[in-house]
């Protein structure tokens, strides 16, 4: 085996003309292909770091808006708690009031009753003592007498009474 210096030489030269022709047409293409997906890539990468960023953001406002929605709530309960309590207080308050009220003109219409009831229980005492006085005497007293007879036993029954 014998080496060729001019075969080696062409072998050189078409190795070079073919590394020129592919640098020229294929490696450069190549490059600038995967230099371009490169920058998209990159592109890509930023945009995702902003829209999380922007997610974060969102996130954060979102859980404060969840945050105040929930003290706005309890806040809400709280005053409607209150403002609970404080009508039942305000209808025992009226209630009491008017049981009171209802109370005291039973109270009245009891005294009342009761009044009536000693006058017409006077009057009918001194009725029946002026027809036990008018037979036990048999008329033989004057009308003076009579009337002071009647008031004495009539203020008698009131101190009984």
């Amino acid at each position: 085996m014998e080496i060729h210096i001019p075969d080696m030489v062409w072998a050189i030269i078409n190795f070079l003309i073919l590394v020129v022709v592919l640098n020229k047409f294929l490696y450069k293409p190549l490059l600038s292909v995967m230099e371009e997906r490169k920058e998209e890539i990159r592109k890509n990468m930023e945009n995702a770091e902003d829209a999380k960023a922007e997610a974060l953001k969102i996130k954060e406002k979102y859980s404060e808006e969840m945050h105040n929605a929930r003290q706005e709530a309890r806040s809400i309960l709280e005053r409607a708690e209150k403002l609970g309590e404080e009508n039942k207080e305000k209808i025992i308050a009226e209630a009491r009031q008017e049981a009171d009220k209802i109370t005291e003109k039973a109270q009245v219409a009891v005294r009342r009753e009761k009044e009536e009831a000693l006058t017409q229980l006077r009057n009918e005492v001194a009725s029946l003592a002026i027809m036990a006085a008018e037979k036990i005497i048999d008329k033989n007293l004057d009308k003076k007498d009579h009337e002071k007879m009647i008031g004495d036993f009539i203020k008698e029954v009131g101190d009984v009474s």
